[in-house]
């Protein structure tokens, strides 16, 4: 190597190379409140917990335009208007306010239906979308009574099962 081009070599070797940010700018995903509805439900997180994970975001902003989580800190004072409690069974007396409540938008009954379970602590009817990309929807609940044939009567008749006609 001639002294010319170790020299070079030398010059180059000690440069540092510097790399201009807006040669890897790409578009970053926010997340849009539904995004961020979805992932508060997925990891069950509570009211606080979701507040703070929420500003977290905002202050990383990760969060697109007019993304809410404050409504988090009193999200449970918009339902109770849609339940209703006689006896031993807690019950949803407006369905499709509710759905509406929750943003389901236009509500076809066609498109639900109706799953009820119970176990030795508890009986619940929700209603599942089918083609399950929406959360279930809680329509009865109860810790005292029992699946029987007089229950799940009682269950239907208060969820006005009747009128919608959901495919169980």
């Amino acid at each position: 190597m001639n002294e010319e081009s170790e020299s070079n070599f030398l010059q180059s070797a000690t440069e540092e190379t510097y790399f201009e940010p807006h040669q890897y700018d790409r578009q970053i995903d926010k997340f849009t409140q539904s995004e961020l509805n979805d992932l508060i439900r997925e990891l069950q997180l509570t009211k606080e917990k979701s507040e703070l994970l929420g500003s977290r975001m905002r202050e990383k902003n990760m969060l697109a335009s007019g993304v809410k989580f404050s409504w988090y800190r009193n999200r449970e004072k918009e339902f109770p208007k849609y339940y209703a409690q006689e006896d031993e069974l807690v019950f949803c007396k407006d369905i499709r306010n509710l759905l509406h409540q929750l943003g389901q938008g236009e509500y076809d009954p066609s498109t639900w239906r109706l799953f009820i379970d119970s176990s030795q602590r508890s009986l619940k009817a929700v209603l599942l979308h089918n083609s399950n990309i929406l959360a279930s929807i809680p329509l009865a609940h109860s810790t005292k009574l029992s699946e029987s044939y007089e229950t799940l009567k009682l269950v239907h008749e208060k969820i006005k099962y009747h009128e919608h006609e959901w495919q169980i």
